[in-house]
Parts: structure tokens; sequence; C-alpha cells
């Protein structure tokens, strides 16, 4: 009788487990996030680099002129006005039309333009950039981003480039608080000279090479350009990658049941399914980041991202679900999911090269490019993208 005693509540406590897991019913809450308004057309300032690494772009047929021609006239449509420059140790400016400046890119332009055309010190030309940039400016930087190594101490030098660029971003958040950075790997023709650190140089003939479309400008403003000039229209012209950096921002979103018709949850064997909405444009991250589960963090270890898609109805204020598995034994009231992706992405790594040395191994690789985008990763590095915070009730 005694080993029966002990049996029975054992099991009436299995099946109360089990009832209370399929039958109790949660409800989620957040608060309610407003989404930022932007009604800024801004002024576009567009730099493309006139050292003597980007004559070999500059040749017939240059996927770089028309992927600048096409992406430069659809910005402007929604730009307050467009002004040209080349840029080198200074900034040049381009007084005649836009047409103009792409159909006379060349490299006798280039030489006719001046400045110093023998040396590429980016972060001298960003911090330029930046200087007169303000939260009504959008300011755009064509470069190679080849860095010229000393044929001796180039780690160190690499170093101290990581470090300029940090400062440079740094600096020119202080002076526009919600600055952005955007970072296009584009890739074009090239017939020209490419030049070594110990000075020599060596012709390369219809090759692809890899340059990059840097644009800086205020969160909110570039949320906007974004979603009425999306990247994915560069495809055609050469894009390969993008990185995107920004400080921490509050998106809208909310979230529901799977159904998205209550705050209400039913358990589905055993597990709690909530639905969140959320609009992603002002995280600036490309579509690829938002999709990847690994990128988001949850307080409860136990939760985990199911299922994230993108929303199709164009009219929609949010621009992607994101299915949350809530086990049925969380007891926790509040959450807070982390959406906080690497700051430098692996097609950075795999595009750099530490040397400068054998381009013909290395054609779709870019000299120092990772310290250069690192250097821009150090100045956001305490910023997480977004966070959903909401409660879970029980029933």
């Amino acid at each position: 009788m005694k080993k029966a005693s002990t049996i029975i509540p054992f099991v009436t406590c299995i099946i109360y487990i089990f009832w209370g897991c399929t039958h109790n019913q949660i409800e989620v809450t957040s608060e309610k996030v407003i989404s930022p308004t932007c009604d800024i057309n801004p002024t576009l300032n567009v730099y493309i680099e006139n050292s003597g690494s980007m004559d070999g772009y500059m040749c017939d047929g240059s996927q770089l002129k028309d992927a600048i021609f096409d992406y430069i006239s659809d910005l402007n449509e929604f730009s307050k006005k467009t002004n040209l420059y080349y840029i080198n140790s200074k900034s040049i400016p381009f007084n005649e039309s836009l047409e103009q400046y792409i159909k006379t890119l060349n490299h006798f332009t280039f030489q006719k333009a001046g400045g110093d055309r023998s040396n590429s010190n980016i972060g001298l030309m960003i911090d330029s950039i930046l200087e007169n940039a303000n939260d009504s400016t959008v300011n755009i930087f064509v470069s190679d981003c080849i860095l010229d190594l000393p044929a001796i101490n180039s780690q160190k030098f690499l170093n101290t480039c990581q470090i300029s660029i940090k400062n440079a971003i740094n600096e020119g958040r202080k002076r526009t608080p919600n600055l952005s950075v955007e970072i296009l790997k584009m890739t074009s023709d090239f017939n020209g000279k490419y030049f070594y650190p110990n000075g020599s140089a060596e012709i390369l003939k219809d090759v692809k090479r890899p340059y990059y479309i840097w644009i800086f400008g205020d969160n909110n403003v570039l949320a906007k350009l974004n979603s009425e000039v999306p990247f994915s229209r560069l495809k055609k012209y050469g894009l390969e990658e993008s990185v995107s950096f920004s400080k921490t921002v509050s998106i809208p979103y909310d979230i529901k049941n799977m159904t998205i018709t209550s705050s209400i949850i039913n358990p589905i064997k055993g597990n709690y399914y909530a639905t969140i909405r959320a609009d992603f444009r002002a995280t600036l991250q490309p579509e690829s980041t938002i999709q990847n589960p690994s990128n988001y963090s949850f307080t409860n270890p136990d939760m985990s991202i199911k299922e994230i898609k993108t929303i199709k109805d164009i009219n929609s204020q949010y621009t992607h679900y994101l299915t949350c598995v809530i086990p049925c034994k969380t007891r926790i009231m509040q959450e807070n999911i982390v959406f906080n992706p690497p700051k430098t992405p692996n097609w950075v790594s795999e595009s750099n090269d530490e040397s400068g040395l054998n381009i013909r191994n290395n054609l779709t690789k870019t000299t120092g490019i990772k310290h250069l985008i690192e250097g821009v990763a150090d100045s956001y590095k305490n910023d997480i993208s977004t966070s959903f915070k909401f409660n879970i009730k029980r029933k």
C-alpha cells in the first residue's frame, strides 16, 4: 500500500504539468514605438577619388561610371541639391552637370583636376568629407580604398590607418549625432596600372577589380533614401556586398499570436509561438543580416527564433515577421530580444589583402580594406542595432 500511495501523487503531478503546458494561455504585450518621420530632402555631395590608382576604372564600358550615374540620378530625385567633387589631397568642385561629370570621367580629366594624385590617405579624405556634414546632408565617397603600404612596417601603418578612420568617424558623430555609414563593395572592369608598395607598377588588362561606395548621413535620412532607391538596383552594375553602421535605434514593432489576431496565445504542442512585426528600415541592415537568426539574442536562453520573413505588402508599416518560440516552462515575465549583427561580416576579411603584393592572385581583394572598415566598426562598437522588449503574462 505504501508503494501505491507514492506513485499516485507522482502521476498526478505529471498530469498537472502536462495539463498546465497544454491548456494555459499567455498574453504578450509591448510598449508602442512611434515610427520616426523624415521629411528632409538632403543636399547630396558626391566625391570620386581621382588618385592615380583609380585611372584603371575609367576605361570604356566601366561599370563604375554606369553605377554612379544611375545611382546618383535616382538619388537626385529625392535631394534638394547635388554637388559634385573630385577628391584626393583636397576636395575639387566640379561645376557642370552630373551627365558631364560622368561623361568626362577619364584619367586625363583626373590629372587635369589636380591635387596630389600620388598617395591615397583615406582617413584624411573621410575627415575632410565629414567636416561640413550635418543632419541634412548625405555624402557619397567613391574609391578603390587601396592603402599605399610602405615597404617596411606595413602592419604598423595598417593599424595607424584603422585608428585614423575611427577618429574621423568619431569626430563626424560629434557634429552629426545620428551619423550612419553604409559601405558597398562593387566590382568593375579595370584596364590600367596597379601600384606596388615598392613603387613599381604592373599593367592589368581586361580584369575585374573591386571598388567601394561609402555613404554618410543621418540615420533617418539614409533609411528614407534606401526605401526610395534600394541598393538592389546596383546589382546589375556589380554590387557584391554591403555593411552598415549606425547608433542604436528604436524601431516600430508589435507582438501577437501567429495569426496576428490577438495578444492572447494558446500553446501548440507544449510551446507558445509569438509573432513580432517590425520595421527594420531604420537599422540600415541588409536583408541577409536581418534574416540570420544568429544575429538575435534573448534574455531567456530557452527562447528562440523559428522563422524570419519579409512582409510583401508594400503598404504595411512593418517590413518583417519574426516568429519566436516561447517554451512552456518559461516563467520570465519580461523579455528583451537584442538584434546585434557582427560589426564586420565575413566578406570584409575575405576581401582583404595585407601585403599589396601578387596582384594577379588577389584581383578580388583590396589592400587594407579590413582595417578601414574595422576603423568604422570601432566607432560603433558600443552600439547595438535595436531591441524588442515585451511582457509575458500567464492567464
